[in-house]
């Protein structure tokens, strides 16, 4: 991930770069730089001059996004909560901003998520476990299972990507 021209920290030092690149005629370069932040779909547009710009706010943490869930390859519930940060972050541009900072990981994200998860985890039932058809029945009675509600996960998303880191999380 962002191996040529490494992490930026915001839209606005992605959008120098690439009028940087284009001061130069550097078109390839505009390209790489675009699908190395996951706005690989904007390059032609700012290349032929459709657009001043590269990306803005939200399509910069977007690109982002999708760049870190292909590297991560996510799947099932954690590509769920990927995709709940994603719409966090068309509802809430501190979020998005947030997302885009230098050094803010989706792994970390996502490990917190799951770290309270576990804290809160709760045993099933006798009648639900067993209902259970996967879990062998040697492992049902120490089996608890938890993932935190959305105000949570919401909780956990404005601590990190919002600027309101908490040492709870």
């Amino acid at each position: 991930m962002f191996d040529r021209f490494g992490e930026f920290d915001t839209s606005e030092e992605l959008n120098r770069a690439a009028v940087a690149q284009m001061d130069q005629g550097d078109f390839e370069a505009i390209r790489i730089l675009a699908e190395e932040n996951g706005l690989g779909e904007y390059a032609e547009d700012f290349v032929e001059g459709y657009s001043e710009m590269l990306c803005n706010e939200l399509e910069a943490a977007l690109g982002k996004l999708e760049v870190e869930k292909k590297h991560l390859a996510l799947e099932k519930e954690l590509l769920m909560l990927e995709e709940e940060l994603e719409r966090a972050c068309m509802d809430d541009v501190k979020i998005a901003v947030g997302v885009r900072r230098k050094g803010k990981k989706l792994a970390v994200y996502l490990a917190r998520v799951i770290d309270q998860g576990f804290r809160e985890a709760v045993a099933p039932s006798d009648e639900i476990l067993k209902e259970l058809k996967a879990v062998p029945q040697q492992y049902r009675g120490q089996m608890k299972t938890g993932m935190p509600d959305k105000a949570a996960r919401t909780a956990i998303m404005k601590a990190y990507y919002g600027g309101e880191e908490n040492e709870g999380f």
